[in-house]
């Protein structure tokens, strides 16, 4: 009997857990810079708004935006001001923030509970540099916990196509998609997965654009949308649920853990009953 309700106080704590679990997107586009500079404006601004919104996942805190303030190299630009301008968000709903700001932050952890997302511009056409990429890679115990407790990330391409991020590991920040692979190319026959279009998604929104990088692999993401169809090149992932540092834990997993927690529980019960 105690160890059956000591399984059942485990499962209910990763149930518990699974409730404030984080939303995550992350993209091989850059649909701010394209949403303001691009051939394929519309579908942008759907990609972006989506995947925003997604890891925003109904909060009505504002979001941080990291990008840099420094050097603009040929081909990029600083994205934050289209988050107004393309994509109609106000200006109190971001904050953004270069290296310096998030240095001069107390706690960078504390600091993440008045935000809905923490929202990273692409290294190419946006203005993130390796200062920034490196600093939320030595905080990704922070950020993984920040999801864990209900945060939301966005995050888009990282290519090092201008020398933006240097040696930087590319999403260092969730240590479980280490495996990006960088490439520059055309969006032409871009294919949205079932899982995408259920984001409110086409094909029209992932082509017409240019593309910079695909995942090698997805940590157990679900796949948003894939490079020419190629399952081997998913351009975009997304989830919702909890974080470790090797790959995300499914849902369906913790709602399973949770039925066998409340079948012992009735079971409990009724053989408590039947004693009576």
């Amino acid at each position: 009997m105690r160890a059956i309700r000591l399984m059942l106080l485990c499962v209910c704590v990763t149930f518990a857990g699974w409730v404030q679990a984080g939303s995550v997107f992350v993209t091989g586009h850059d649909p701010i810079w394209h949403a303001g500079l691009g051939g394929n404006t519309v579908g942008a601004i759907n990609l972006a708004r989506t995947g925003i919104e997604y890891a925003r996942n109904g909060s009505s805190l504002p979001f941080l935006f990291i990008e840099s303030s420094g050097p603009v190299p040929p081909g990029n630009a600083y994205t934050a001001p289209f988050l107004t301008s393309a994509l109609g968000y106000s200006a109190a709903s971001y904050t953004v923030m270069n290296f310096a700001t998030l240095m001069s932050l107390p706690d960078f952890r504390a600091a993440l509970n008045s935000y809905s997302a923490i929202v990273v511009a692409s290294d190419h056409g946006g203005m993130l540099s390796s200062a920034e990429l490196g600093f939320l890679n030595t905080h990704s115990a922070d950020i993984l916990s920040y999801l864990n407790a209900g945060g939301g990330l966005y995050a888009e391409a990282e290519s090092n196509a201008t020398g933006q991020i240097g040696s930087t590991t590319p999403f260092g920040f969730l240590p479980f998609l280490v495996s990006s692979t960088s490439f520059q190319s055309a969006e032409l026959t871009n294919i949205v997965t079932a899982f995408g279009a259920g984001l409110g998604l086409t094909n029209a929104d992932v082509n017409g654009n240019f593309s910079h990088n695909f995942f090698a692999s997805t940590g157990g993401m679900n796949v948003v949308d894939l490079f020419n169809g190629d399952p081997n090149r998913p351009l975009t992932l997304a989830f919702r649920g909890q974080l470790t540092p090797g790959g995300v834990i499914p849902e369906p997993a913790t709602v399973a853990l949770f039925g066998l927690a409340l079948g012992l529980f009735v079971a409990v019960r009724g053989r408590r009953v039947t004693r009576r």
